[in-house]
């Protein structure tokens, strides 16, 4: 990946209010790869003391939408089309990380895929069709 591709990458986190509220850290941003950490917080807790799947959606559309924007020319966009997630186990910790991988990338649509750890075990995956669109002004 070009420098000037994952600068902007990286300047469209730092102004996107949603990521920024979700607390996401992007450890690896590479050519259909990414990789990041979110903290934890009690107000994302059920009554039981688990992680709401909301919050693991919410990561995997995150992840796997950006993967899906590192393969995306850059007077392009892309938004979410599709997400399908399984909860495999709930997450208790304090911390996810979050693995996004393109599987396809297409001149319209991606299909890229997300697996959350916590505490080094997979507790969800996620897989998304991304339209690629013309940027919303």
């Amino acid at each position: 990946m070009n420098t000037e591709v994952k600068e902007r990458l990286l300047d469209r986190v730092k102004t996107n209010p949603y990521v920024n509220h979700l607390g996401v850290q992007f450890t690896t941003v590479e050519d259909g790869i990414v990789e990041a950490r979110m903290p934890l917080h009690d107000e994302q807790r059920q009554y039981s003391g688990v992680i709401h799947g909301g919050v693991l959606a919410a990561l995997a559309d995150t992840i796997a939408g950006f993967a899906a924007y590192t393969m995306t020319p850059l007077d392009k966009d892309v938004l979410t089309a599709e997400l399908k997630v399984s909860f495999l186990r709930a997450a208790w910790g304090k911390e996810l990380i979050a693995r996004g991988t393109v599987i396809k990338p297409g001149r319209h649509v991606h299909f890229s895929e997300c697996e959350i750890y916590c505490d080094d075990k997979l507790v969800s995956k996620a897989s998304g069709t991304f339209s690629v669109v013309q940027p919303q002004v």
